[in-house]
């Protein structure tokens, strides 16, 4: 039950932002759950897979997901997501936490930046390709689904109003999350018995809460979404760096 609460809170915060439920998620697997942090980030990579599919079929069902967007962006992320994936065993755990940390602290930075289309703006597939490439690595290898970098290369690259690129950021994550979380299953990272009831209630969040993308007080959210975001990372880095 406790896994399927912070899901499905999770699910909420990840469709009305278009990031921070899938950033959350490792770190709440480490601490709440006690796993290690491969398994958390297979978990969590799972667990951002539900919410996101979910959240971007409630986006989809109200025009909010551009189909050719997500598909020039999308397909490049699986590819970074694997290699990403498969690039985390290799690397130290600590080395990882303080990757961890630091993203962290910049998807902060990026949550309270302007978020807004250029004017006039064409796709531009090039960069949308190898900006896919780069937050797909970042997915796999972290376990975070990426949409603090991604909607805002949607509306800088493709030219997207905020509340589509929200929508068309659920499917480009959906498709990077899901060839992330087939390397850590297949590497045995995915403990199902947390990944069921925590996908299902993230899965159940994000479809609830895409309807109020862009109508509830984001500044309230973001505040505190800043807040738990700013002590979970302080928590990784000292855990990173203690004997």
């Amino acid at each position: 039950m406790m896994a399927f609460v912070i899901g499905a809170v999770l699910g909420v915060v990840f469709a009305v932002l278009g990031a921070g439920g899938g950033i959350l998620a490792v770190p709440v697997l480490l601490v709440v759950f006690g796993t290690s942090l491969q398994t958390a980030t297979g978990a969590g990579l799972a667990v951002v897979w539900a919410a996101a599919v979910s959240g971007a079929v409630s986006h989809a069902r109200g025009g909010r997901v551009d189909a050719r967007v997500a598909a020039s962006f999308g397909v490049p992320s699986i590819v970074g997501a694997a290699l990403g994936a498969k690039v985390h065993a290799l690397v130290p755990e600590r080395v990882t936490m303080v990757a961890f940390s630091v993203v962290l602290l910049l998807a902060l930075v990026a949550l309270f930046q302007p978020r807004r289309a250029v004017a006039g703006a064409g796709p531009k597939v090039a960069l949308m390709v190898l900006a896919g490439l780069a937050t797909g690595a970042l997915t796999g290898f972290l376990g975070v689904g990426g949409g603090f970098l991604i909607v805002p290369a949607l509306t800088l690259f493709a030219g997207l109003p905020l509340p589509r690129a929200i929508g068309t950021s659920m499917a480009i994550i959906a498709l990077a999350s899901l060839s992330g979380a087939v390397i850590h299953l297949v590497e045995g990272h995915v403990p199902f018995e947390l990944v069921l009831p925590m996908g299902a209630g993230a899965a159940l969040g994000a479809f609830a809460g895409a309807p109020l993308a862009g109508k509830l007080p984001e500044r309230p959210l973001k505040l505190g979404f800043a807040t738990l975001a700013t002590v979970v990372a302080v928590g990784m880095l000292v855990r990173a760096v203690s004997p």
